[in-house]
């Protein structure tokens, strides 16, 4: 069994893969899971133990609606919370935004207005689900296709007050942030550098596509120059982050998928090993 923490860089588990990985138990340190594909009974969830007995696991979620303003699903964060209880998951993680309204399902994670109103809404249903979970969540940066004429506050301002109000961690996915610098023009240095750096807990390494000149994030291609050169620069920050290359469309060879963990570890590797030690403290997650 290995040590029971995500450290290092680690993928993203896709069904595809999961008896491969089951049978040749690959060298890969950690892996995340999308874990509304194991809220319920039967073989995902048998399966996902069997994966659990020699990875740790990071839970990535896509269906709390944290900023919606309909109320909190109850039964689905139950289940979250038994399969939290049961997996005992590193990390467990959601998106600022909200993808349900009046009890219609948006099949998209979209933003809100970066206002001081939408900090206090969004934070006190972050530490709704932290009082039940009986633990720190992540909270994920998104791309965005549009900026709202009510936004008065810049994303990283946003995000930053929503951590400390809520007292939540951060998963700083640097893709998302290099699609909003291309289609909105948001300078991806300007938003890390806004970011409480200290409590990042898990780094997003991804790719997209490009249409007719804008970036969709499909999650989709292998990462791009411009986002690993960014994940180099945060390392010479923080290099003690879990990384996770995080591919759910096209989805290629494993194989395919442990090159690009390999590159995200010797670039982490590299800047440990020039820092000898990490300029800020490890997130408790």
């Amino acid at each position: 069994m290995t040590e029971n923490g995500c450290k290092g860089a680690g993928l993203g588990l896709r069904t595809p893969h999961l008896r491969e990985v089951i049978r040749e138990t690959p060298d890969v340190p950690w892996f995340e899971v999308h874990v509304c594909n194991y809220l319920g009974g039967g073989l995902n969830r048998a399966l996902l133990h069997q994966v659990r007995a020699n990875y740790p696991l990071s839970f990535h979620g896509v269906n709390l609606n944290l900023a919606g303003i309909d109320p909190l699903d109850r039964d689905y964060l139950q289940r979250l919370k038994t399969a939290v209880d049961e997996f005992q998951p590193a990390l467990v993680s959601e998106h600022a935004c909200f993808n349900r309204y009046a009890d219609h399902y948006f099949h998209d994670l979209l933003p809100i207005p970066f206002t001081d109103e939408a900090v206090i809404h969004l934070a006190g249903r972050v530490r709704q689900v932290q009082d039940l979970l009986g633990r720190q969540i992540l909270l994920e940066n998104l791309s965005r296709y549009f900026s709202y004429d009510e936004s008065y506050l810049s994303e990283s301002a946003f995000m930053t007050a929503v951590c400390e109000e809520a007292d939540c961690g951060l998963l700083l996915d640097l893709n998302n942030a290099y699609v909003n610098q291309i289609n909105l023009g948001e300078k991806l240095d300007l938003f890390v550098d806004g970011l409480p750096l200290e409590r990042v807990g898990e780094i997003h390494l991804a790719g997209f596509t490009e249409q007719n000149g804008v970036l969709i994030d499909t999650h989709g291609a292998q990462v791009s120059d411009p986002v690993w050169q960014a994940y180099a620069k945060f390392c010479e920050r923080r290099s003690d982050v879990p990384c996770l290359i995080e591919w759910d469309t096209n989805l290629p060879a494993f194989a395919e998928l442990q090159a690009q963990r390999q590159v995200a570890q010797q670039i982490q590797n590299n800047a440990r090993n020039r820092s000898g030690t990490n300029q800020v403290g490890e997130l408790t997650a």
